[in-house]
């Protein structure tokens, strides 16, 4: 199946500023939500919260058996559920469960492998069955142009076959089936949202449907016959002996490395984070041998700084007892954390211009999120001496904690 997602994706996944913020918080060892101030607004309950990308989160327990919940700003939506995660569509949302956990994560996302079920935001299911896989089309990824009070739902079952349906939000019943048991699709979005087109096959015929859309409703719909297709297999996810592409290796060359410059300490100090579901989030540190074809760290009586090769000029100054490159969740930008003597700060580069820094602080910085709810609020993970997950914080240094 192929999708042609570009336009739709950005507007599902980078979502729009919101006046309100909402934040996990922890409050002695467990976590709820809070606002922007620090005001609980979902008790604090969770072992674990793990933030979305629309003011959405997923709550979860442990012990004694791990449950997870979606919350959504200020709400549980689904509570102490056995799904492994959720996804936010909008009006809806899709909870997921993994059939082969080992054969999923070796698929590179093959949905085959998946269990999605619908909800909308009352906790209510929508769909009577489980589907491979689901995407919505509503007026969530629209800003309310396409469709309001129904919405388009592209279903692949667990048989290998899709369909296309337009559900009606309110009665929470599917009014109108536009076709099914197709073996593959090809999503058009270039025109969207004012129509939205597919292609799909219905007994060895090629047939593309193209749907207009006014007032955020169904405008009309159209279905031209392309012919007779010439595949006697499967294109789509279903086809026998399915596989994604994989990346080829290539020989071992030997590399001719670089002269080592003068004061380099000749490592560079990668950080990174882990999150599991049963254990507690912590920082990593990784070092590998400085390539000098970029940049490296450079020492000026016994202070580094980040020397950049072909500028020939220093991006952070020779000022710290230690640099480590840590780019984060959010950091479309060079990402540092610097440290002198037991403090550490989080330094953020674009265009060779320092953004923001976090203030001095024990614990690590570790940047999460660029622009968070609004614009100039920048949410940070903070860590403990023991390199553990502690609690959220803004760039300010404002602690999501209480005892």
């Amino acid at each position: 199946m192929k999708f042609r997602f570009t336009y739709l994706l950005l507007l599902l996944t980078f979502t729009f500023y919101s006046s309100q913020i909402f934040v996990p918080y922890r409050q002695g060892d467990k976590f709820g939500i809070s606002d922007e101030s620090g005001k609980l607004v979902v008790p604090s309950q969770f072992d674990k919260i793990a933030v979305g990308y629309n003011n959405d989160f997923t709550g979860i327990k442990i012990s004694p058996s791990l449950k997870k919940s979606y919350i959504l700003k200020d709400r549980i939506i689904l509570k102490d559920t056995d799904f492994a995660y959720f996804e936010n569509e909008g009006d809806f949302v899709k909870a997921v469960k993994i059939k082969d956990k080992e054969a999923y994560n070796g698929s590179h996302g093959n949905p085959n492998y998946l269990s999605k079920f619908l909800y909308n935001l009352k906790g209510e299911q929508i769909l009577d069955r489980a589907y491979n896989n689901i995407i919505v089309i509503d007026e969530s990824a629209t800003k309310g142009n396409a469709l309001k009070e129904t919405a388009l739902l592209l279903l692949y079952s667990s048989e290998n076959h899709y369909g296309l349906y337009q559900i009606d939000k309110k009665q929470k019943k599917i009014i109108k089936t536009f076709f099914e048991n197709s073996y593959d699709v090809d999503t058009d979005y270039e025109k969207f949202p004012k129509s939205f087109a597919i292609t799909y096959d219905s007994g060895g015929m090629k047939k593309k449907l193209l749907i207009d859309f006014e007032n955020g409703k169904i405008k009309s719909s159209k279905t031209d016959e392309l012919g007779y297709s010439n595949d006697n297999g499967r294109n789509g996810y279903g086809r026998s002996g399915y596989s994604s592409y994989e990346a080829t290796k290539m020989p071992n060359f030997e590399v001719e490395k670089n002269p080592i410059p003068e004061n380099s300490e000749g490592k560079i100090i990668h950080v990174r984070e882990s999150f599991e579901d049963k254990t507690p989030e912590e920082l990593s540190f990784e070092t590998k041998d400085a390539s000098y074809d970029y940049a490296y760290i450079k020492k000026e009586k016994n202070k580094s700084g980040y020397f950049l090769t072909s500028e020939n000029k220093y991006l952070i100054m020779p000022k710290y007892d230690k640099i480590m490159i840590a780019d984060g969740h959010g950091v479309f930008a060079s990402g540092f954390i610097v440290k002198n003597s037991e403090n550490y700060q989080y330094l953020v580069f674009m265009n060779k211009t320092q953004e923001f820094i976090t203030p001095e602080s024990k614990m690590i910085p570790y940047f999460f999120r660029r622009d968070y709810g609004k614009k100039g609020f920048q949410l940070f993970k903070m860590f403990d001496k023991d390199n553990k997950f502690f609690c959220y914080a803004d760039q300010n240094g404002k602690l999501y904690y209480s005892k």
